[in-house]
Parts: C-alpha cells; structure tokens; sequence
C-alpha cells in the first residue's frame, strides 16, 4: 500500500475541515496533536524514533497503545476522520487511513527549545478548583495557544491530588507574555494568579531561604538558653565534709564489689564513681568517715594505701573546692531528676487501659448484680422466702389446719425437693452452690413458715 499524503485542495478535505468535529473528535484531535507537538517531542525519546522509522509516518497500531489515545479511542475511522476535521491541520492521514505523521510544511524541528527557552513561554497559574480535571483545563486553554498543561499535585494519604495550580507552556513567548497581560483572567468566576515559572521559583526559593534562617535562628537561640541557663534552679548545696574518697591504683578487673568489701565495714556508700576497668574513681559515704578510713590505711611513701580486690590502691580525701564542685553537681543532678518525675507524673494523667477503667467491674461478673443496692444476705434471704412460700401455696387441700407442724415442714421439703429437680437446671446449680450460712438462714425461714402454718 501507498503511503502518499492526500493533496489539500483535494474537495473531500475542503468539506472535511468545514465540518465542526463533536466533543470525542476534538478530545482525539487535541490528543494526537500534543503528541506530536514540539514541547511533547523534545522529551519522548521513542516517538522521535518511530518517527524516524518510516518518512515521518507512524502506524496507528502503535498509536492505538498509548494511554490516553486508547482510552479516547481504538477505532481508525474514528482517529483518522477526527484527524481530517482539526482547524489546525498539523497532521495528515496516509491513503489507507493507517498512519499519521507531521505534515510536510510543519515538520519536526531538527534542535528542539532548550530549557531555558521553555521556560520563557511558560507560566505558573493558580486559582482553579481542586476538583478541576485536565479536560476541562485543556478546555479552558485551548483558545490560548497552549501547548503543554502540567497539573501540580501533593501526596494526600495513599492519593496524589491537585492543588488547584498549573503549569502552563505555550506555543511561543509572545503568547505567554498575552495571556499573562491580560487583565480579569478568570475561571469558574474565581480571579488566577498568575507569574512567570521563574518568577515562581525565585520568589519560592526566598521563602524557603527565609523560613530555614528564622529555623536556624530559633535552634540556635534555644542551644544558647541551655548552655547559659541550668535546667533547674538549685539552692546552694549543703556540703557534708568528710564523706568523699578519691582512689587511684584500681586495676582493670577491679569491680564495685570489691570496692564495697574492703570497705563496708566503714560505713555504707551512697555513691560509686567507678566504672570497671577505670584506674581511679570517687566514692561517697552517707556519714562522714573518710578520716578513719585514712588512719587506719597503710602508709607507703607517704601515701594511704588500702587493699581492694587483687590490687593495693591509693587513697585520698577530697576536699576544698573540688569537695564543693561535687556536692553541687550532686544538687543540680538530685534537682533536675525530681522536676523530670514529676513532669512525667503531670503528663500521664489517667491514660492507659487499665487506669482508666481502675475499679470498674472486671470482664465477665454480673453487672446487675454488681448494681443492685440491695445487700447479698437481703437478696439470699428473700429467695429462700420466696421457694418456701411457692411450696406451701401447691400442698394439697387435704391438709388440715390442725396438722402437726413437723409434718408440713416434711411435706413442704419433699415438695420442694421434688420441684428442684424438675426446674431449670441453672437453680438447681446455684442452690447447690450455695454457702452454709445461706443454708442455715433458708432452714430458720423454713421454720418461720412452719410455724404461721401451724397457727
């Protein structure tokens, strides 16, 4: 088959592009030709290479395979005839109605725009609403010679939406200058915004610049009151002499252990300054015996000495300004561990499972019996009543007032016995879960009722 164009003056095309297309034809018209448009070619590597392929012709078939052509349509006739009716007449239909290409007269730039020269035509427009879709900016931009839409959009959740804001290349930067001078540019009655992409960005990157140095400012304002304020206000620490032991000489197996057997027998320490595997370290008693500690020591070379572990360390007294130095470091850090505990207590407040629902009935009790205002022995005592009078209202006619009362009350157990086992088989349960004492009030109720039966 043939791949020559078909002439313009040819009559059947006259009548063609006479016809106005219907809203499908322009969607497909509007399509290809930004498919095949400047600003889409100097980025789609593969087109370019098909284009190559065969004079500038490129198969429908491969067309059809493109997302939004596909979704529009897959029919030939329908591409090719839409094709015919487009005002702007940038493409042409082979003989067959099988391929497309750039007509002759307009053809595909050799040096595509750099981005510098796209970036001159294009603009930044905002104010459109963020249900708005790109039909309907392609629509609105169509009478201004746009060539290129870019829809910005911001992650929201698991979805990507639009945030009612636009890139918008056009054709040349003599459009780009007309729509961005045009005054009361509006859509859907709401007034755009609307710059250079450049200007854009420059006025973002002064935002952005300003919004990390007031960042920096803060950060740096906060690490300053830190160094300069402590955490907590401390009172002047109250020193206790006497109780502070400097020990040198420890060996690398020495431990707190063997610190606090050669010298427990002093007094109790408070606090080891000592870490395993240090040479020396500080320890501090609850009651000042550190002068007794350094009687009793041995003196080599005019140095106190003590045995700890497997190895003789030195030992000193601390005293003077290093004596205060520790206490005070000792209050600050006694200080700022008390205001921590209790901001925590502040901020826990009632939160969790269990705190919350502290003293409420637990998963699986009976809430009305929990409920119920009246009293276990009450409510044990009224049920008994109750079975017993049920009893006694069944005995048969037969019985005579007269009636020995031991009887009635034989009877009136039997009975109940009888119904016990032929009721529900949850009351027989908890009758026979009963406690002694319940037993014992049921048995005297008995005997109440015995004896107004037998008056």
């Amino acid at each position: 088959m043939g791949t020559e164009t078909i002439p313009n003056n040819q009559e059947a095309d006259k009548a063609d592009s006479l016809e106005s297309p219907s809203e499908l034809e322009e969607k497909i018209i509007r399509q290809i030709e930004y498919y095949f448009g400047n600003y889409n070619l100097s980025k789609d590597k593969f087109l370019r290479e098909q284009i190559k392929l065969d004079n500038g012709w490129v198969p429908l078939e491969t067309m059809v395979k493109f997302n939004r052509l596909k979704i529009l349509s897959e029919d030939f006739a329908v591409i090719t005839g839409a094709l015919k009716k487009s005002q702007n007449q940038l493409m042409e239909v082979n003989e067959d109605n099988t391929k497309i290409r750039r007509r002759v007269e307009k053809p595909v730039p050799e040096d595509f725009s750099r981005s510098e020269e796209i970036d001159e035509k294009t603009l930044y427009v905002k104010g459109f609403k963020k249900t708005t879709t790109l039909d309907e900016l392609l629509d609105y931009f169509k009478d201004h010679k746009a060539e290129h839409i870019s829809m910005r959009r911001r992650n929201q959740g698991n979805n990507r939406v639009f945030k009612g804001s636009v890139f918008v290349t056009f054709e040349t930067k003599e459009d780009a200058e007309k729509f961005l001078e045009a005054k009361g540019t509006k859509f859907c009655g709401t007034e755009l915004l609307k710059e250079k992409k450049k200007d854009y960005f420059k006025r973002k990157d002064t935002f952005f610049e300003n919004l990390r140095a007031e960042k920096a400012k803060k950060k740096a304002k906060k690490a300053e009151e830190n160094e300069t304020k402590p955490d907590t206000e401390v009172a002047e620490p109250d020193v206790v002499p006497g109780c502070l032991l400097k020990i040198n000489g420890l060996g690398e197996t020495s431990t707190r252990e063997d610190i606090n057997e050669a010298l427990k027998s002093y007094g109790t320490i408070a606090f080891y300054g000592y870490f395993k595997g240090n040479p020396s370290g500080v320890i501090r008693f609850e009651t000042p015996v550190v002068a007794k500690i350094l009687e009793n020591a041995e003196e080599e070379d005019g140095e106190k000495k003590i045995q700890i572990g497997s190895c003789k360390a030195t030992i000193s007294a601390i005293e003077g300004e290093d004596e205060k130095e520790h206490w005070k470091n000792y209050a600050v850090q006694r200080a700022n561990s008390r205001a921590r505990y209790a901001k925590n207590q502040k901020h826990s407040g009632n939160k969790g499972r269990f705190k919350k629902n502290w003293g409420k009935r637990q998963r699986g009790r009976n809430w009305e019996d929990e409920n119920s205002e009246e009293p276990n022995e009450k409510k044990s005592k009224t049920d008994s009543s109750a079975e017993v009078t049920e009893s006694n209202s069944e005995e048969p006619e037969q019985k005579t007032k007269g009636g020995d009362s031991d009887k009635v009350v034989e009877s009136n157990s039997k009975e109940s016995e009888q119904k016990t086992k032929g009721g529900d088989s949850n009351k027989v349960a908890e009758s026979n879960s009963k406690e002694p004492a319940q037993k014992k009030r049921k048995a005297e109720d008995s005997d109440k009722v015995a004896e107004t039966n037998s008056e």
